[in-house]
């Protein structure tokens, strides 16, 4: 889920229309911070105001129903335990933990990085590691994840942003433990090779399809391969124009259009998209039918 930001500051009524938005959904959880959430750019206090309005929210309009979990995706070991400390007493129930970005460390500097992390969290606490090589420059392979979560008993699962059909057979068929899509293009694919779930950005506009899609792929019979191939055709030019530029610049002019949210303000460095790039943004909601042209 994207933070909203005006003028600089957290804008939490936007928050809580999204967190709104999703309890209506069949969404089982969202996750603050993170990539998406920015969570590169959130002081500690802000962090725990995010989560914690969040968690309240998601406790008021889906009667519980809703989890709230954390991104944490410092580079700086104390400063990941830190913030996971931060999000654990906010409210967050589970955390996402990547590798830290540009270091690029070895599997016993991992270990030690997450087992760091662990140790500072409540015993209860759910740890779930995420691989997004693109965004870390490390590509935790499962060999390397086996080691991670032998070290580690706090991590219940693994999120994998690696959008390859071979990637997903082999993970779903090394790992002790579940598996969730973290690649919107690949979310059938995974799904169909073992994959519980899938952690969507596209999830953001159209949360309902997101969940029916997982729900035919898990399905092995033919009418639910046809729904689910359809609506894998149906969301790729959405997911596409998601991606024209840094997440989550796209996603907040989208929100924004479809008047989700009222700001669609990054911190820098991330940039507003140019007019053009709106416009072609504007197009893409419009054929998926999101978007009414004026």
């Amino acid at each position: 889920m994207p933070t909203t930001f005006s003028s600089g500051a957290l804008q939490l009524r936007d928050l809580d229309d999204l967190v709104r938005f999703q309890s209506r959904q069949a969404t089982t959880g969202i996750l603050l911070g993170g990539s998406v959430g920015e969570g590169w750019a959130l002081s500690l206090d802000e962090l725990a105001r995010l989560v914690g309005r969040a968690a309240e929210s998601a406790a008021r309009f889906s009667n519980f129903r809703l989890h709230v979990y954390a991104g944490i995706a410092n580079i700086d070991t104390r400063a990941a335990r830190n913030a996971a400390i931060t999000a654990a007493h906010a409210g967050a129930e589970a955390l996402f933990l990547s590798a830290p970005s540009f270091v690029r460390p070895r599997v016993d500097g991992l270990i030690r990085h997450f087992a760091h992390i662990a140790e500072g969290v409540p015993e209860n606490m759910p740890l779930v590691i995420v691989n997004s090589p693109r965004r870390t420059g490390t590509d935790l392979d499962p060999g390397m994840l086996k080691e991670i979560i032998a070290a580690v008993p706090k991590i219940v699962a693994h999120c994998e942003g690696v959008g390859h059909a071979t990637r997903a057979r082999s993970l779903a068929g090394e790992l002790p433990v579940p598996v969730l899509c973290g690649d919107d293009r690949m979310i059938g694919p995974y799904v169909r090779s073992g994959a519980v779930g899938a952690v969507s950005v596209v999830g953001g506009l159209v949360p309902a399809e997101v969940a029916r899609l997982v729900l035919e792929a898990k399905n092995h019979d033919l009418r639910s391969a046809r729904i689910a191939d359809g609506l894998e055709r149906n969301l790729a030019p959405l997911i596409d124009a998601l991606r024209i530029a840094p997440s989550p610049v796209v996603l907040k002019e989208a929100l924004r259009a479809l008047e989700g949210i009222s700001c669609a303000e990054t911190r820098a460095p991330l940039a507003p998209l140019s007019e053009s790039d709106r416009l072609a943004l504007q197009r893409s909601l419009s054929v998926a039918r999101l978007l009414i042209p004026a």
